[in-house]
């Protein structure tokens, strides 16, 4: 695993920490064989079964885990689109069921075109639309992207006094990921919102060590942030922080 957190590194640690979890994980690949890869594939449906005992019992959370678990194993063993969605939804069912329908949302979104998905979504969509005006204006709150392999990019928003904590935790989920876990990076920094915008410049944060510059645009139901420059972020290999999150807790 690669993690290098901005507010306490320095970019020649940073780098020495991921070359050094890439020669690990290199290393580590050899000791996985064939025979063990096609061993983990087959445990798949003993995942969806066991999700499938718990929510038939109504206990979610468990249901949810098993389910999380066949959605990973699903991507990483390259099964079928329809069956990886099919994990998906089963996910988010769950979520459903627990009446947290913006991480419903979350989960239906990744194959949003999917047949499954669509008809999910459908189901919800005036629960979602509540959820969202109720809360509409509101700043704070935590924001979602797919990072692959059941993880998410997450960014938390918190007031703190007249500015917000953004605060940020990113992943790669490479192909080996269910192995030697995914690459990842981290920031936190306190900013003011005006407008629903704000701006993170990571060299004044970080004495010149980073340069990444970021723009966020904050939505009743996403926030969208935008790399405006820089190249050096902190991050482990494949992490990136931009792109449209969406609103899962207020």
């Amino acid at each position: 695993m690669q993690n290098c957190f901005i507010q306490f590194s320095t970019k020649w640690y940073c780098r020495l920490f991921i070359a050094l979890a890439q020669f690990v994980a290199f290393a580590a690949h050899a000791e996985i064989s064939y025979e063990q890869e096609v061993a983990d594939c087959r445990k798949i449906s003993s995942f969806a079964a066991a999700g499938d005992k718990y929510y038939k019992l109504n206990e979610y959370a468990k249901a949810r885990a098993q389910y999380e678990q066949q959605a990973a194993w699903s991507e990483s063993c390259q099964l079928s689109e329809q069956k990886i969605t099919t994990a998906y939804n089963n996910v988010a069912l769950t979520y459903i069921h627990e009446k947290n329908y913006l991480k419903a949302r979350a989960w239906l979104g990744i194959a949003a075109n999917d047949k499954k998905s669509v008809f999910n979504l459908n189901k919800i969509n005036s629960q979602i639309e509540a959820a969202i005006t109720q809360q509409s204006g509101t700043v704070e709150g935590q924001y979602w992207q797919y990072a692959g392999k059941s993880l998410w990019n997450i960014f938390s928003i918190k007031q703190k006094e007249q500015q917000y904590e953004f605060s940020f935790d990113g992943y790669y989920a490479g192909l080996m990921a269910m192995y030697y876990g995914p690459n990842m990076g981290s920031f936190s920094a306190l900013l003011p919102v005006n407008n629903a915008t704000a701006r993170y410049n990571m060299a004044e944060a970080s004495d010149g060590d980073f340069d990444c510059i970021y723009h966020f645009t904050i939505t009743d139901a996403e926030l969208i942030v935008e790399r405006e420059a820089g190249t050096s972020c902190g991050f482990g290999h494949n992490v990136s922080a931009e792109g449209t999150y969406l609103k899962v807790e207020f």
